[in-house]
């Protein structure tokens, strides 16, 4: 029985030797100190009491601010899929105002909300609560409206739908100076051979408004600019795609034009791998104080300022690395007023990302070398198990 007490005891004092070895080296200075206050004695900051004696050396270069522009990511750029337009190939369309609200009409597909539509052909027409006709849902870069294709004989000048999404994406219809009905004008301008502009009941939301003269002529500066920025135009991630509602009997009912926007590339995140190049800090303190971040000069010893201003509560720091890489080496050392206060490990030993804290600052966002954007930060378990 005293063997066996004996071997119980020795084998509970392993497990915490085990846990304690731990807690006693980086672990516990990176973790377990996140939630320390920012504290005073005398006027002056309280360290963390992390930065050891000529870890951080300051020389005449030391206080020269560098500035640090990011590097150019790895990860692909987004790629707007131009083809793909979100509705089933066929839908039914039903006219709901003629003219619509900040648009030639408005419209609803498939019994679902109203949206705005523009004639993407002069004629023939559509008439208010014309219902449930059926349209293909087609993209303005889709091969089918080209010389060859399926609705070819739709358009006169389909290959100007180039500089439609131009339009779309740089014109805007608030009254200051264009409207919707100049849209309209120089969209008939661009893709009908020839146009012209003999009926405007339907370019103003009140009939008659239309000045032949002045609201042809603020078309014609439209599609002026469309011309010469829009050849080869191609819309991207969060920009706006015309898609093309061409009806079955198209040669006598009136095909459409509608906008979709195009959704922002959205990025994965990755943990920490590699170094860390770019990190976005909150300042979560109720008074403002001047913040200076340092790294080591290409992991000298020697500072390096990368960032020196007064921050106000919760206002955010956004620095990159100033090493020829555009890393911040191990360390960012963060300065408080005149003291040291704190540093962040970015050599990504540490998992570093969004929702690590320590003491009053935060990271809420960033980037590593190899990782692309960081993930939420993971605190650690440690287990000690007994029995």
């Amino acid at each position: 029985m005293k063997h066996f007490t004996k071997l119980t005891l020795f084998c509970f004092l392993l497990i915490l030797a085990g846990c304690q070895n731990e807690s006693t080296e980086e672990t516990i200075q990176q973790e377990e100190s996140q939630g320390a206050d920012l504290r005073f004695e005398n006027g002056e900051v309280v360290s963390d009491g992390l930065l050891e004696k000529d870890e951080l050396l300051f020389n005449e270069n030391s206080e020269q601010l560098v500035q640090a522009f990011a590097k150019t990511s790895n990860s692909d750029d987004c790629v707007a899929d131009l083809l793909h337009t979100g509705f089933d190939t066929t839908v039914n369309v039903e006219v709901v105002n003629k003219p619509g609200t900040n648009a030639y009409f408005d419209i609803s597909i498939d019994g679902g909300d109203v949206i705005q539509a523009y004639c993407s052909d002069r004629l023939p027409s559509l008439n208010e609560d014309d219902d449930f006709l059926d349209f293909t849902v087609v993209s303005s870069y889709d091969a089918t409206v080209l010389p060859g294709g399926a609705f070819e004989g739709v358009y006169a000048n389909p290959q100007n739908f180039d500089k439609v999404n131009w339009i779309l994406n740089n014109i805007e219809t608030d009254g200051a100076p264009y409207t919707y009905g100049h849209v309209q004008y120089a969209i008939w301008t661009l893709i009908e051979d020839p146009f012209i502009n003999d009926f405007t009941d339907f370019l103003t939301p009140n009939p008659g408004d239309w000045d032949i003269d002045a609201d042809n002529a603020l078309g014609d500066e439209i599609v002026a600019a469309a011309i010469a920025n829009g050849e080869g135009y191609t819309p991207g991630c969060g920009d706006k795609l015309g898609l093309l509602l061409i009806p079955e009997d198209f040669e006598n009912k009136q095909a459409l034009l509608i906008v979709k926007h195009i959704p922002e590339g959205e990025e994965e995140c990755e943990d920490c791998y590699g170094k860390v190049n770019h990190i976005t800090f909150k300042w979560d303190w109720h008074h403002d104080y001047r913040v200076r971040l340092y790294q080591r000069y290409e992991n000298t010893h020697y500072a390096v300022k990368i960032y020196d201003n007064v921050v106000q509560p919760h206002e955010e720091i956004s620095v990159n690395g100033a090493n020829h890489n555009g890393t911040f080496g191990k360390w960012i050392y963060v300065y408080v007023g005149h003291c040291y206060y704190t540093k962040f490990r970015t050599d990504c030993h540490l998992k570093i990302g969004p929702g690590y804290k320590r003491g009053v600052i935060e990271v809420v966002g960033g980037t590593s070398t190899h990782g692309g954007e960081l993930c939420e930060y993971e605190p650690p378990h440690h287990w000690c198990w007994w029995w």
